[in-house]
């Protein structure tokens, strides 16, 4: 191997780590961990107490409530519990029995101190409600009493709970009764370790005056606390109650450090059976080592076989100063040069087709717009010779007026069709520019209703508009008069006489909308997609007697094109409604 070759490099740098590793994980199992891990538990207890002490001081728990919560703290914790006053005396246990006795007093009986392996199936067993029972024991000096039992007893059968804690300062006494409510731990996973709460009790209480002066100032107290039988290590907390009772509460809690004892006894196991997995890990480590030295050519290989295909966006990640790493830069520089000659071609190739096309379409539309009015002038021209001929020929007096009328008319019609085909050019080109104001759209709609007077009272056409309220857009006006009169001409032609032509003006979606509808024939699917363009007609020889030529509608698209409206044209029951909608009105 090289000294500064990719393989030596690898070598080097994994040796190096992984011995790095092994020997941090080894002096941190052996010096730091159990002292982290003591500590580690003494904090979470401490701030997992002090919240179920908020909780509890706060939440106004009934028993039911109380008994589930202590539970869960208990089970996710590993640690036993309890609420006791100043003294030791267990208060609001949750884990109890409700006895009722003939003179109608209940009596309240302790069971977090009295349940322990031996008596637990009893327990679950005897305890119904409804049931006769008899318990012997000593009750606290409380307001509210608590019966702390030494044996609880039915009609057939008696059971006996774990020794007092403390000597007692209260008389044995006997309450028997009927069983009224039973709130018990689940009794299946219930710790042998019960017991050992009882002799931390004892150990504990009575309280020093120093720590019941450091409790009632709202200190708690943790303590390490060995079993002298087993030798078990635990931790002890003391956390006051914040509440504003006439009693202080307070809430012991026992946690076991057994685990970390457990831990250290798995860990030296586990160093022993390490040297079994050093043969697994070496070939592991070998399989790792050779994918590392394959992964960069692999990747060089990915970017070369993308630059064959003529794809230059695929770039290589690596980044080494080694061989792999100076290939890898020059792939890159190849790639990039390669890419940008490549997108520099295209872009010329598109440009020129672009301007292709767009020449083609200029022709195209030449052509058509030729075709188109030639075609649309020869009948005219046709009139105005054939009428010509007949003046000229001498026609009879009476005829010669009807002649000349004839000839001036389509005179007027063809001058409107060439002052028309010429907007329409300079439309199609964008030789327009748009001079846009506010438009009231009601006052703009009512000056052309007035200006097609003599047409609407020729098919005795009535004009009704419809708008709640004045609107107004941004445009230019005169170009929106011509699409309205366009529009507005169209629906006249094709009404249907003594009808009305509905004008709406309203407001959906924050847009403006203008709808145009007659009673009339109705326009097929067919002929929809062809109304827009020029000279287009339906039904040509009616329209040219009424004097249409065609490109009304497409002068009013190119209009509504440079203002960026939307439009259309829909059948409806009696007719058909032209539409417009201006954008961001």
């Amino acid at each position: 191997m090289r000294r500064n070759g990719v393989t030596m490099k690898l070598f080097l740098v994994m040796a190096g780590f992984l011995l790095l590793l092994y020997g941090t994980t080894v002096i941190a199992q052996l010096v730091w961990f159990p002292d982290f891990y003591q500590h580690q538990k003494i904090s979470s207890i401490k701030k997992k107490l002090t919240k179920f002490e908020q909780q509890y001081s706060t939440g106004h728990w009934n028993d039911v409530q109380l008994a589930k919560e202590t539970g869960k703290f208990m089970r996710q914790n590993q640690s036993h519990l309890v609420i006791l006053t100043n003294t030791g005396k267990l208060i609001n246990d949750p884990f109890h029995i409700v006895l009722q006795q003939e003179d109608g007093k209940q009596v309240n009986v302790s069971l977090s101190l009295f349940i322990n392996s031996e008596n637990a199936g009893w327990l679950a067993s005897h305890l119904k409600y409804g049931q006769q029972l008899t318990v012997t024991g000593s009750a606290s000096g409380m307001s509210d009493p608590m019966v702390y039992p030494l044996k609880i007893q039915d009609q057939s059968s008696v059971v006996r709970g774990t020794e007092d804690f403390q000597e007692l300062t209260e008389p044995v006494e006997v309450w028997s009764g009927t069983l009224k409510e039973v709130v018990l731990p689940n009794l299946g996973t219930w710790s042998q370790r019960q017991g050992l709460l009882v002799q931390a009790l004892d150990s504990r209480f009575p309280l020093s005056t120093e720590d019941q002066l450091s409790l009632a100032n709202g200190k708690m107290i943790n303590e390490e606390w060995t079993d002298s039988w087993s030798g078990v290590r635990n931790v002890l907390t003391i956390a006051p109650v914040h509440s504003s009772g006439p009693q202080q509460q307070l809430i012991f809690s026992l946690t076991s450090l057994q685990e970390m004892r457990e831990a250290s006894e798995a860990t030296q196991l586990f160093y022993a059976y390490f040297g079994i997995a050093a043969f697994v890990l070496i070939v592991f480590l070998s399989l790792l080592l050779s994918r590392i030295v394959t992964k960069p050519l692999l990747a060089l290989n990915h970017v070369a076989k993308k630059m064959s295909t003529l794809d230059f966006t695929v770039k290589s990640p690596i980044r080494r100063n080694d061989e792999i790493g100076s290939l890898s830069n020059s792939l890159n520089a190849l790639s990039t040069t390669l890419g940008q000659t490549l997108e520099e071609l295209r872009q010329a190739n598109s440009q020129m087709r672009t301007d292709m096309e767009m020449k083609q379409r200029i022709e195209q539309r030449q052509r058509e717009f030729f075709a188109d009015a030639s075609h649309e002038l020869k009948t005219p021209i046709s009139i105005i010779k054939g009428y010509s001929e007949g003046l000229k020929d001498g026609v009879s007096e009476s005829k010669r007026e009807r002649y000349i009328e004839i000839i001036a008319d389509e005179a007027v019609k063809m001058e409107t069709m060439v002052e028309e085909m010429l907007d329409l050019v300079r439309l199609e080109s964008q030789a327009i520019k748009l001079n846009t104001d506010a438009v009231a759209l009601g006052d703009m709609i009512e000056d052309i209703a007035g200006r097609l007077g003599p047409q609407l009272k020729e098919k005795e056409l009535d004009v009704v508009l419809v708008s709640t309220t004045e609107q107004t857009v941004e445009g230019d006006r005169s170009k929106l008069e011509q699409v309205i009169y366009n529009m507005m001409m169209n629906a006249i032609r094709h009404a249907v006489p003594k009808t009305d032509i509905m004008i709406e003006i309203s407001r959906p979606e924050g847009q403006v909308r203008i709808s145009i509808e007659n009673q009339g024939e109705q326009i097929s699917e067919a002929e929809r997609q062809y109304i827009w363009e020029r000279f287009y007609r339906v039904e040509r020889s009616r329209n040219r007697k009424m004097g249409g030529t065609g490109l009304g509608l497409a002068i009013a698209k190119q209009i509504l094109d440079l203002h960026g409206c939307s439009y259309g044209v829909e059948n409806t029951t009696n007719g058909v409604r032209f539409y417009i909608n201006f954008p961001n009105a």
